[in-house]
């Protein structure tokens, strides 16, 4: 990928993506999916950003003209970005792990593509690939055997929790909630299978969602230890 402002190239030797890519707004994700799509999208995000786009994505655009649609056409509050990658041809399914649900969220099957969604990913590989999973966890299976390639998405604030005494205010997680949450037990032969496939992996931080700088910037060497060096098996970025 050429030079993009406020997007960060890595290249990874591991398990799974040989190619990640780092950004603060969610929706630069859409350059870097075009870049190595299209795919089944796998994304794990504290909100499901499944609102329908105000301007589409046309299908069948270069990846430049990709990143000025999503810097200047999509929504400012990143939550249209997974159904504009829809519309322009950039994802093909997805599978969306997250809980809360902006106004407007689609959370179901959409325009011919297909949305599996659960709160958490144990409710999705919980006796994965036995005809004791999860109905959530037999359609993720479907969709894995289908696609020829997986883009891995984590936004950084699905790492979060809103405060009780001030809902406005996040709580960071700690390492070993982020590794449970990741990880859960029995979830080895699902990543397996994700990172056989896995061809990309987009990391949005959005400090403002992750309570600042600071506290952001900790969480981000929280979660980077799961997903690198215990998930990717490879270095820390």
């Amino acid at each position: 990928m050429s030079s993009r402002a406020g997007i960060i190239e890595l290249s990874i030797d591991g398990k799974g993506p040989k190619r990640g890519f780092v950004f603060d707004p969610h929706r630069l994700a859409l350059p870097c999916w075009a870049e190595v799509g299209p795919g089944l999208l796998l994304t794990f995000d504290r909100h499901f950003d499944t609102v329908v786009p105000v301007n589409p994505l046309p299908p069948g655009l270069s990846v430049d003209a990709v990143e000025v649609h999503a810097r200047e056409k999509l929504d400012h509050r990143n939550y249209d970005h997974v159904l504009a990658a829809m519309q322009g041809g950039v994802i093909s399914d997805a599978i969306i792990v997250a809980r809360a649900r902006p106004v407007g969220a689609v959370t179901s099957d959409w325009n011919g593509h297909e949305l599996i969604c659960a709160p958490t990913l144990d409710l999705i590989t919980a006796e994965w690939a036995t005809p004791h999973a999860t109905p959530e966890g037999k359609r993720a299976l479907a969709a894995l055997e289908r696609a020829t390639s997986v883009i891995l998405d984590v936004d950084l604030d699905c790492f979060t929790t809103p405060s009780d005494a001030d809902p406005t205010t996040v709580v960071p997680w700690s390492l070993e909630l982020i590794r449970e949450f990741m990880r859960p037990r029995g979830s080895a032969p699902f990543w397996d299978q994700v990172l056989a496939k896995c061809v990309g992996f987009t990391f949005a931080r959005e400090p403002s969602h992750c309570g600042g700088l600071i506290a952001s910037g900790r969480l981000f060497e929280h979660a980077s230890q799961v997903l690198f060096r215990e998930l990717f098996e490879t270095d820390l970025p």
